[in-house]
C-alpha cells in the first residue's frame, strides 16, 4: 500500500506536517504502509496563469513546463493521497490553492478514480470547518468520499482534553482512511457525482470551446467507469438538468 502525501505548509515541516506524520504512525501500527511526502514549498509549482488552455485544449497546452505533470504521475501511482493544509485566514494556504488551480482541468477531466484521499487541515483555533469544506470539492477529481480531518493546534500549550480529542480524531481519521484504502472496487456514485458527469458531459458536446472535453467524454455513457446507475438516479438527475437549463436560458451570448 503507498500513501503520497502533499504538503501545502510554506514552513513544511511544521503542525501540519507533524499531523499527518501521526496519521503514517497510526496507519503503519496496522498494516506496514509505504508514505511518500511532496511539500509544494520545495517542488517547480509555478503560479496558475488562469490561461484556461488545460481545460479547453487539454493539459499538455499548458504553457508552464515544471513538476506539475510528474506530481499527478505520483497521485495515479499511489493507493491514497493527503492533501494537508495550515488554515490562513480561514482558508487553504496559497500554496495548495495554486496547486488546486494548476490541476483545474481534473475537475472537467476526473481521473483518480483507482485512489482514496484524505484531507487534513490544522488550525490555531479557527476555520476548519470552512477549509474542510472547500477541500470537500475534491471528490470531483474521482476520489469519491473524502476522509477528512481536522486539528486545532493552538500556539499555546494545549490542554489535556484537547490533545487527547486530537489522538482520538487523529486515530479514527486514520483507521477510516486504512479501511478506504482496501477497497477495492469502484462505487456506484452519489447523486452530486453523478450530476456532475451529466453536467460534464453534456458541456463536452460544445465541441468546438470544450475540445478537449469531448475527446474524453465521447465514449462514456452512464458515468466516467463502467457501472449500473438507477433508473431513480437518472430521472432525478434529468429533471434537475431540466430546471437548471431553464433558469439559466437567459445567460447565452448577446447579439
Amino acid at each position: 500500500m503507498k500513501v503520497l502525501a502533499i504538503i501545502g505548509s510554506p514552513k513544511g515541516k511544521g503542525n501540519s506536517y507533524r499531523v499527518t506524520k501521526k496519521v503514517e504512525e497510526r496507519m503503519k501500527e496496522i498494516e506496514d504502509v509505504n508514505f511518500e511526502y511532496i511539500f509544494l514549498k520545495d517542488v517547480d509549482l509555478q503560479m496558475c496563469r488562469g490561461c484556461f488552455s488545460c481545460v479547453v485544449k487539454g493539459e499538455n497546452f499548458c504553457p508552464i513546463k515544471d513538476a506539475r505533470a510528474e506530481i499527478e504521475a505520483k497521485m495515479l501511482k499511489a493507493d491514497g493521497v493527503i492533501l494537508v493544509t495550515p488554515c490562513y485566514c480561514q482558508n487553504v494556504s496559497a500554496l495548495l490553492k495554486n496547486f488546486i488551480d494548476r490541476f483545474a482541468y481534473v475537475f472537467h477531466r476526473p481521473r483518480f478514480f483507482n485512489q482514496k484521499a484524505m484531507i487534513l487541515a490544522t488550525s490555531g483555533g479557527a476555520g476548519l470547518k470552512e477549509t474542510l469544506d472547500y477541500l470537500s470539492k475534491l471528490e470531483f477529481w474521482g476520489f469519491g468520499s473524502l476522509v477528512k480531518l481536522g486539528v486545532v493546534c493552538p500556539p499555546w500549550p494545549a490542554s489535556e482534553g484537547l490533545k487527547i480529542k486530537n489522538r482520538r480524531k487523529i486515530a479514527g481519521a486514520s483507521e477510516e482512511f486504512h479501511r478506504k484504502l482496501g477497497e477495492k472496487k469502484l462505487p456506484s456514485p452519489g447523486f452530486n457525482r453523478y450530476m456532475h458527469f451529466r453536467f460534464m458531459k453534456m458541456t463536452s458536446d460544445m465541441k468546438e470551446y470544450l475540445p478537449a472535453d469531448n475527446e474524453f467524454y465521447k465514449d462514456k455513457r452512464e458515468f466516467f467507469y463502467p457501472v449500473k446507475i438507477s433508473p431513480l438516479k437518472k430521472g432525478f438527475a434529468t429533471l434537475a438538468i431540466k430546471i437548471g437549463m431553464f433558469m439559466m436560458r437567459d445567460m447565452g451570448p448577446e447579439d
